[in-house]
């Protein structure tokens, strides 16, 4: 299936990608409406499904970035597989305002909290998914892009794209971005804005900060292929929470992972994805 490229911001152009300067995100502390936000202040969202394998897979906790409330997911090691793996997964299938696909512009953002107690694994933990549909001529397919935080302590984006029309593991191009640091301990938000394309109009905009330091900023700017080339009828939405792909096959290091998430939103401005700030 080839190794995918790892590459940090600062690498972009000797990576062969294009670089472009984005406007820096406007501060907040009233987040215009946006189209879709799961803040859980009112309980589960009704379009959010849960691929849920146990008692202890997914619950609502009060551990939040703004407000009372957060979602924790859980996933201990022989946990049953759900959707042919090991996760604990929210989902957006049935929210449509949280589809994309190629040619869209759209902003998204979220915050990630991980316990001062969590320790390095040898494999990654994959926390937020873009994940498109599969074509009728095909039997799978990766997502067009997630996040992950990696055995080296680094968040990582990695990107999938394929301009076939009928994608297979072998076709895919795979690449992939080092973002910051890990910090257990507190909220990490990230604001993403993705043009969505299977060719070259496609183009990645990341910032990032954490709720301890405060003030974005600007950890990724990329140009180039970033989803998949899918019939007029397919499109993708998004996933998060923890998937540990290893585990399907065996041990790591750790044997159980705890994440929480919170303000996920889809928009199409900075303001109104801000996930730091309140409503």
């Amino acid at each position: 299936m080839g190794k995918p490229r790892q590459i940090t911001a600062a690498a972009l152009a000797v990576a062969g990608l294009t670089t472009a300067g984005a406007p820096a995100p406007a501060s907040a502390e009233l987040a215009a409406a946006a189209p879709f936000r799961v803040d859980y202040e009112n309980g589960a969202h009704p379009k959010v499904g849960l691929n849920e394998c146990c008692s202890h897979s997914i619950t609502v906790d009060d551990l939040p970035r703004t407000g009372k409330y957060a979602v924790r997911s859980v996933l201990k090691y022989g946990d049953p597989k759900v959707a042919g793996s090991t996760r604990a997964e929210s989902h957006t299938l049935h929210a449509k305002e949280t589809h994309f696909r190629s040619g869209d512009t759209v902003y998204y953002g979220f915050s990630v909290y991980l316990l001062s107690t969590w320790q390095r694994d040898s494999r990654e933990d994959i926390v937020f998914q873009w994940k498109p549909w599969s074509d009728a001529c095909e039997t799978g397919k990766f997502p067009s892009a997630f996040l992950s935080v990696q055995p080296s302590g680094k968040w990582r984006l990695r990107v999938n794209s394929d301009g076939n029309a009928c994608s297979t593991p072998e076709s895919v191009r795979k690449t992939s971005f080092d973002l910051a640091d890990v910090k257990p301990g507190q909220w990490h938000d990230f604001v993403f804005r993705f043009t969505w394309s299977h060719g070259s109009q496609g183009k990645i905009d990341g910032w990032y900060q954490t709720h301890k330091n405060p003030g974005w900023r600007k950890v990724l700017t990329a140009g180039g292929p970033n989803t998949f080339n899918d019939d007029k009828t397919t499109s993708g939405y998004l996933k998060w929470g923890i998937y540990k792909p290893a585990w399907a096959s065996g041990k790591t290091d750790v044997d159980s992972r705890t994440i929480f998430h919170d303000n996920i939103a889809v928009g199409k401005t900075f303001s109104e994805v801000n996930p730091a700030s309140t409503r």
